[in-house]
Formats: C-alpha cells, structure tokens, sequence
C-alpha cells in the first residue's frame, strides 16, 4: 500500500508551531559542543515565523527558565538569552524534559503543532532515571498532543533510552557525532516539522474469509482482530481478519510504502466481497487539525498465472530487511561477536549493490549507510554502537522517497528571477511555480535575487522547502545575486551552511553543472 501526500497543498497559512527545547547543559557539554548547540539552537529560532512560537530550558542540576512560551515577533532577544545559556554541574534529564513540555502544554496558542527537542550528551545522574518511566512520559504527553524529538551529542548518552523516548514521543532520534554536524541535524528537524501535512494516521484492514496477515514488513506498530462471521455445522469456523497498523506522521510531499505478506486461502474465491477493504484516518494539520478519512477497496483477478515482482516491493523488502539486519547486527557488537557483525552486515551490502538499479536514489543512499557501517566495524571505532542505533532508526523510518509516476526527471536547469521582497504573501505563487516545474521534470534550479532586497523568515522556510524537494528527487536549488541586506540574513540565519550561494547567475550555472556532471559519471560507474 502506498500513502502518498501533495507537495504543496492549497493552504495559505500553515499550522503554527511550538517548539520546545530542553538544553543540557551538565558540564560535559562545555565547549565545542555547548557551542555548537547554541548556534544551531538560534539558527532554528530565526528559521522559525512570527506565527512560531518557542520556548526553551536549560538544565544541569537545577533546571533554568530561559525563555517562556513566546511568539516570535522579535527574535533577537530569544537568540541573546541562548547566547548567555552557562555550563553547570549535573544531568538533570526528567526535570529539564517535564518543565519544557509542561510550558507547552500550558500555552495558548490555538491549533498549533507541539514539539519538544530533547538534547543530552549524557545518562539522567539526577530525577527520573529509568527507562520505562521516562518513555511512559512521552508517550503519554503524545496523547496530550505534545510530540519528542532526541538528539544524543557525543559517546556518553544512552541511545537505546533516548531512541526508546522519540520512538514513543512520535518524534526522531538523531546523532551529534562531532560539533560540526549539529546545524545539520537542527535543520533536517525543522525541515521534517515544518512540513507536516498529517498526523496520528491510523490504517484498518479489514481482509475477506481466506485472507490472513503473516507479517508487517515495514516497520510499524499494528494489531491483529479476528471477527468470526459464520460458524458451520461441521464446526468449521469462517473468520475475517481486521488489522490497526499506526503510521505515525507524513509530510507534504512525502510517500510511505506500507508491505504486507499475507496468506491466501481457497476461500477467498468463493467470496464476491473484495479481498481487503481499507479505511485510513488522519489529522489534517493544513485544515485547523481535521479528522479525515479515505475508503478503498482492493481486488484482483483470480487466475493461475503468477505475477511479475514489483520493483517497489522488492525495493521495500530489501529496505525491510536491512532494518532488522542492523538490530542483529547490533546484538552481535554487543556480545563481542564482530565476525558474525562483518559477515552479516557484508551480505546486506551484496543485497542492495544487486539491486540498486531498481532505486538508485533510495538503495544508493542505504547502501552509503551501510558502506560507512562497514568501515567503521573495521577500524573498531569507539561510536561505532551509537552508528548503528542512529541508522536501524533512520532505516525504520524509510529512506526519502517520492511519487514520480508520470514524471520524467531530467538534467534542465530552471531560472527562476525573484521579483521584489519576498514574504508570507508570496511565497504561495512561488512555491505554486516551483511545484508546476517539478512536475515537469526539472529537479535543477537557480534562484536569482538581483531584484530582491528583503526577505522574511516565511520565505526562509519556503526556500528550505524546495531545497528539500529537489534533494529528494536528486537534485539541487543554488542562490545567486543577494543582496546584502539579503546576505545578512542568510549570515543570522546560517543558511549558508545549508543552501548552496553562488555570487553570479553564470557562477550557479557552473556549480549546478559540475553536480549533474559528477551524478551521470557515478550512474555510469
């Protein structure tokens, strides 16, 4: 099954959103990673809209109010009191988390969208220290309408807590391996929530007599119901299988594929009713958090001749197993047993490397993953533990895919030639233009800002969006002209960092056609 979202729906105001973060800031943080985090913390905060709201905490031993509940219509005094965040003594973990999402809970703030960002490089020495306590936390203030993202900085944390926490917290778990990927990480998060289309999406399957779950390969949680229609003189019983599975959330211009082994029986033929009837429910957070719903049936032709594979499928299985292939990989590590780690993990790179050609894009990159898994396995490098949490999670969320049915991709560079300030009243028509180009196949694009002098946090976030866009369908947006009243914002905003700048239009064409050059040679490769 496959859950597919629009790019850009027709919505003129997203939902607002409230962020938290919880700081750690126990004096193993002091230094480099203080530093980093404090940067990236204020990177998001000027990302954010002033229809965004943040509120941030601090926490070592005690637990320090940095700032409350705020929208941000001024963000210069929000990023001063980051600024000024002090290194302390203990980790404090529980009470820093409670008192960031209790501020949440408290605010406001009408139809919003609430997510803490949970940051430690350390264990819980003081508060709440066990596991089980600490995931019932997240899971229960998920039910409030409070997700959890964790971000573990370092080689001291406890993975398995913290991805235990955003597993239940329906948020991500990231790894800070050195300072200098922390911006990325805060910037892949408020990618990922700033472009949420639905949430707590529910799936049920009602199968006909004869059909029967044998295994969810895709990573999900679900339950199995039996509803027994008939029961028959000879007591042979007629039963029908109803499925939950819970997806979690989806962003807009996101895909997730949804595999099922199941087993089917003769009686599904004697059946008129079709095989599996589907009901999916969500909250549409672009339409005030709205319960919506979809309906669909699902035949087949009956018949003896066998089916072709699906590429999709295979690709999903092979994704599948290279998930659970890292969690017995990792028990292996953890027993010592680095042969089995090698030879198991080698086959699953020899799986996806036959297989690549089907998705280049998604099995390139998981087989990336794999290849660095494998090099540090055999250096026996110390985060080598933290690497392979970080990837089953990455893994179990599924790779960046897209909907490319009926679009041919090509290697074209679009223009496109700003016209005046760009801000919240905008960015619709450009991301409407940008959505029509993509659709054509353009997956290559230079902004061109000679006729822009000012833009606003709106049109930040709409850049980073279709940043996002092209990455996922393999290509690259480059930025050339700025101004420098444009600069400067760029300069706060670290977007630097993140979005390719070329000083001339002839300059990002060069840029943009090395990348496409280097892309067809590895093709050829």
């Amino acid at each position: 099954m496959r859950f597919r979202t629009p790019a850009n729906p027709k919505v003129e105001k997203r939902k607002p959103l409230v962020i938290g973060l919880a700081i750690d800031k126990s004096w193993s943080m002091k230094g480099e990673k203080m530093e980093a985090v404090i940067d990236a913390s204020c990177a998001l905060v000027n990302w954010l809209t002033r229809h965004d709201a943040v509120s941030i905490i601090a926490y070592s031993s005690d637990v320090q109010l940095i700032q409350p509940v705020t929208h941000l219509t001024e963000k210069v005094s929000v990023t001063d009191k980051i600024r000024n965040i002090q290194v302390a003594t203990s980790t404090n973990l529980s009470g820093g988390w409670l008192s960031t999402l209790k501020s949440l809970s408290q605010s406001k703030i009408p139809n919003a969208y609430k997510r803490v960002i949970l940051l430690t490089d350390g264990n819980p020495t003081l508060g709440i220290k066990e596991k089980e306590a600490l995931v019932t936390i997240a899971s229960d203030h998920l039910a409030m309408g409070i997700s959890t993202t964790t971000i573990g900085v370092g080689n001291d944390f406890n993975e398995e807590m913290l991805v235990e926490i955003a597993k239940a917290g329906g948020g991500n778990f990231y790894y800070i391996d050195n300072p200098e990927t922390a911006s990325d990480i805060f910037f892949e998060e408020f990618g990922d929530i700033g472009a949420l289309y639905a949430q707590a999406i529910d799936v049920e399957l009602e199968f006909a007599p004869g059909v029967r779950l044998k295994q969810v390969l895709s990573e999900t949680s679900h339950q199995v119901l039996e509803e027994f229609d008939e029961f028959l003189g000879d007591s042979k019983t007629i039963s029908r299988q109803k499925i939950n599975l819970q997806l979690g959330d989806l962003r807009a211009d996101d895909l997730r594929n949804l595999v099922l082994r199941l087993e089917i029986d003769d009686r599904v033929h004697k059946a008129e009713t079709p095989f599996c009837e589907v009901n999916v429910s969500y909250y549409n957070l672009l339409k005030q958090n709205v319960l919506e719903s979809v309906k669909e049936n699902f035949s087949f032709e009956r018949g003896k001749n066998r089916g072709k594979q699906d590429p999709d499928v295979l690709v999903e299985i092979l994704i599948a197993n290279a998930t659970v292939g890292i969690k017995e990989i990792t028990e292996f590590v953890k027993r010592g047993q680095t042969e089995d780690a090698k030879t198991m993990l080698v086959g699953l790179i020899q799986d996806i490397r036959n297989n690549v050609h089907f998705a280049p894009n998604a099995l390139g990159s998981l087989l990336n993953r794999l290849s660095v898994l494998e090099s540090k396995i055999l250096t026996k490098s110390d985060d080598l533990h933290k690497h392979l949490f970080m990837n089953s999670q990455m893994m179990a969320k599924g790779t960046d895919k897209i909907d490319l049915k009926d679009v041919v991709v090509h290697n074209q560079i679009f223009e496109y030639h700003t016209v005046g300030d760009i801000d919240l009243y905008k960015c619709p028509e450009i991301k409407q233009l940008m959505e029509q180009k993509i659709a054509e196949g353009f997956r290559y694009m230079i902004f061109d800002f000679s006729h822009t002098s000012h833009i606003d946090s709106s049109a930040i976030g709409m850049v980073i969006q279709i940043v996002g866009w092209l990455r996922r369908r393999g290509g690259e947006l480059v930025v050339a002209n700025i101004h420098d009243s444009v600069k400067k914002i760029f300069e706060i905003t670290r977007l630097y960092n993140h979005i390719r700048v070329a000083e001339t239009l002839s300059s990002a064409k060069e840029v943009l056609q090395r990348i496409v050059y280097a892309k067809e040679g590895d093709e050829i490769t």
